[in-house]
């Protein structure tokens, strides 16, 4: 009998390993520069005998590839679609490469950390080897900054309520961020691909967008709001280190932002728990 921890173990390198795939496929996996064990290379031999291990590795793979590609495709879906036209052929395939890549490693239900891991690949694999549409990395951007806005309400501990302050309890507080906001500049503006969910209707203009993302709460999906000059610099300037008041101070000075404006401001994103006191 052969220990059960020992077979899932070779398994999982003879998975991961292609050079030893092939090897066991020929049956030259008992080279001693290999430097298996004795219990190992049994467990190799019987995988060399089975007539079904080419099968079983191969459909793993392809199902890997699968279920990796459909991520993708979720939380990524105008890269994903820039990168491949919509073709699902193209998309396993590049779902294979890219987990071949790692060893077939995958995530698994870190779905947004193979996202991540996937934007690393993206920049250092794929646009290295190939040309890649305009405006690529600006939307491969946008995505990824969500992705990480909705990996970071997994660490949220408490969620910001509405909070109603008269004007000098609310100069004296130290405003700042919620817990889930992510700021997103972009050199284009995406907004009609945005919108549509597609890079391939709509015209990019060739100008900045500053979006604010943020979500209030698990109970609901996140939002977005395009930022102006003057609501970027007021989000920038409220980091929680001064008091509304002395920022209040800087900003009539530097930009001619009125003190009821920016409380006006202010108070809105607390409603909408883009800020917290």
């Amino acid at each position: 009998m052969v220990d059960a921890r020992l077979a899932y173990d070779v398994w999982v390198t003879l998975i991961s390993d292609d050079d030893l795939y092939r090897a066991v496929l020929a049956g030259t996996h008992r080279d001693p520069a290999r430097g298996f064990s004795a219990a190992q290379l049994e467990v190799l031999d019987q995988f060399h005998a089975a007539p079904g291990t080419r099968w079983n590795i191969e459909n793993l793979r392809f199902r890997s590839a699968l279920e990796v590609g459909a991520t993708l495709a979720s939380y990524l879906p105008r890269t994903i679609k820039l990168l491949t036209k919509g073709e699902d052929q193209w998309l396993q395939d590049m779902a294979y490469e890219y987990i071949s890549y790692y060893r077939w490693t995958e995530q698994g239900h870190h779905r947004l950390s193979e996202c991540e891991r996937f934007g690393t690949y993206a920049r250092e694999r794929i646009m290295k080897r190939r040309l890649v549409p305009p405006h690529f990395e600006a939307i491969l951007d946008y995505e990824l900054a969500l992705v990480r806005l909705l990996k970071r309400t997994a660490t949220v501990v408490a969620w910001p309520q509405p909070v109603e302050l008269d004007d000098a309890s609310l100069g004296a507080s130290f405003v700042h961020r919620g817990p889930a906001v992510e700021l997103i500049r972009l050199p284009v503006d995406l907004r009609a691909w945005i919108e549509s969910n597609d890079p391939w209707r709509g015209e990019v203009l060739d100008r900045p967008l500053v979006l604010v993302a943020y979500v209030r709460s698990l109970q609901e999906t996140h939002r977005i709001k395009i930022l102006g000059e003057g609501p970027e610099l007021v989000l920038e300037r409220l980091d929680g280190s001064r008091s509304l008041d002395e920022v209040a101070r800087e900003l009539d000075e530097e930009a001619g932002i009125e003190r009821d404006q920016l409380f006006a401001m202010v108070r809105s994103w607390l409603a909408e728990g883009i800020l917290v006191p």
